[in-house]
């Protein structure tokens, strides 16, 4: 199985083939470091990238859902729902003639705004 990166991931990370980390693994060590993560190649083709703990820990950070954000949300939803609470009661409490009215009136195209001379 090859993997093929975009050329703008591969254009940002120092490249490093896999026969290069297996003989001087320290220096990859400070590449990371240096630049948070490095390209692995294997036949002068993308196939891993090694990056650092805190880089690791910052993805997946960046991947979890805000469940606080989302929850924020969701009642900011539900309170705009509840608002129009006596629009929708009104709505159910009409009669069918009226609400058949109402929609005729919804759908029917507006008239353009004459434009001042």
């Amino acid at each position: 199985m090859s993997v093929f990166l975009d050329q703008p991931v591969t254009g940002q990370l120092p490249s490093v083939s896999a026969t290069q980390l297996v003989a001087g693994i320290q220096k990859v060590g400070r590449a990371v470091a240096a630049h948070g993560a490095v390209l692995i190649t294997k036949h002068d083709q993308p196939a891993y990238v090694l990056m650092s703990v805190e880089r690791y820990r910052e993805l997946q950070r960046a991947a979890e859902p805000d469940l606080g954000a989302l929850g924020s949300e969701f009642d900011a939803m539900l309170a705009r729902m509840q608002g129009q609470g006596d629009a929708m009661a009104d709505a159910f409490a009409m009669a069918p003639d009226a609400v058949g009215a109402a929609a005729v009136k919804a759908a029917k195209p507006r008239k353009p705004a004459r434009k001042a001379a």
